[in-house]
């Protein structure tokens, strides 16, 4: 059954349903009913759990590159 096209939370929420019935892993399902919802335009705002998620995986590298800048030798 193709997707349902809307914005609203009911129907990217039936469209995440009807991807999982289909067989798709939740996040995938997440994804796709999301990506459907946004269309052209980018009227539906990014999940902040996956904003929260980068600004750690950021200040982690951040950690890993002043520890490799404290070992380095000065000539």
């Amino acid at each position: 059954m193709p997707l349902k096209k809307g914005k609203s939370q009911k129907v990217v929420g039936e469209n995440i349903k009807e991807l999982i019935k289909s067989g798709r892993p939740k996040d995938q399902a997440i994804a796709i009913a999301l990506d459907k919802a946004r269309g052209k335009s980018n009227a539906v705002q990014k999940s902040k759990t996956r904003s929260k998620l980068q600004k750690r995986v950021s200040a982690s590298e951040k950690k890993k590159r002043k520890k490799s800048s404290k070992h380095k030798r000065k000539s």
